[in-house]
């Protein structure tokens, strides 16, 4: 008699964890666990087993490969916290508590794909690209469309995100959010800024259902960065942009408001504190 495979798979390697997930089409992938325990613990999920990735060494690690960051999904948030690109450090050095940042890793920030992660408006901002791995080899997509909707993504059955890749930090980028408290809530809303070549690309997070960025808020950005436009009319193209929602954390005439005030406080900080715009 065959036995049928374990509920719970420990892979050393890509591979092995690819031919686990195969063994196990309806098992959940956990890396750090700090998505997925709570989400068991509070019954928001079942599951029929689990693949770990904790002892996946090939998932983790940051360098620097053809001109862009090159971060293993596996990577904790506290490895970000040191990276040259400066709004993914900062989006890091703000998610959760050090216990926290030690276990999370960047891969199931973005796999969790909730609007108000820390790190999701970050990656958007900067034009990151994900790396997804299957048997059948790996694709690189962009990862602005990725999140398709709250908790859904377009990772194909089969397929493991592997590593994320950020264009070469230059220029001025940060982060920066609104919550009751840092440690251990989720951003209100939250926004990030890249600003290259005298041109700003703004993203933000909990003002959709999935990250969110405008090229109307763009042209904004850029136009308030060499004073063309006031912030005002920055502050209006992002109402016009955001659908943000509304709950008992705040409400979404609030969350409007306070995604303009960070995008002009962000765009105010690429001019003075980057020394960019008129």
């Amino acid at each position: 008699m065959l036995l049928a495979a374990p509920r719970f798979a420990l892979p050393e390697t890509v591979t092995e964890a690819l031919a686990a997930l195969a063994e196990r089409p309806d098992a959940v992938v956990v890396a750090g666990g700090t998505e997925v325990m709570p989400d068991l613990l509070w019954r928001n999920r079942t599951a029929a087993g689990f693949v770990s990735l904790r002892r996946v060494a090939g998932l983790r690690g940051v360098s620097s490969v053809d001109g862009e960051l090159v971060v293993g999904a596996g990577t904790p948030v506290a490895a970000l916290t040191a990276v040259p690109d400066a709004g993914l450090r900062s989006a890091a050095s703000s998610l959760g508590t050090p216990l926290v940042r030690t276990e999370a890793t960047i891969g199931g920030n973005v796999v969790s794909a909730l609007p108000y992660r820390n790190l999701l408006p970050a990656l958007l901002a900067s034009g990151a690209t994900l790396e997804l791995t299957s048997a059948a080899g790996t694709r690189t997509v962009p990862f602005d469309g990725f999140v398709t909707a709250p908790g859904r993504t377009g990772l194909a059955e089969g397929e493991l995100l592997t590593a994320v890749r950020l264009p070469a930090h230059t220029g001025f980028a940060d982060y920066t959010k609104v919550g009751r408290r840092n440690a251990q809530f989720v951003a209100t809303v939250s926004a990030a800024i890249v600003s290259r070549d005298g041109a700003a690309r703004l993203a933000f997070g909990n003002a959709a259902p999935t990250p969110l960025r405008s090229d109307d808020v763009d042209a904004a950005a850029t136009a308030l960065l060499d004073g063309r436009a006031d912030a005002g009319d920055l502050r209006a193209a992002v109402a016009a942009a955001v659908d943000p929602p509304d709950d008992p954390i705040a409400s979404a005439g609030y969350r409007r408001h306070a995604l303009g005030v960070l995008a002009v406080r962000l765009v105010t900080r690429a001019a003075v504190d980057g020394g960019l715009g008129s």
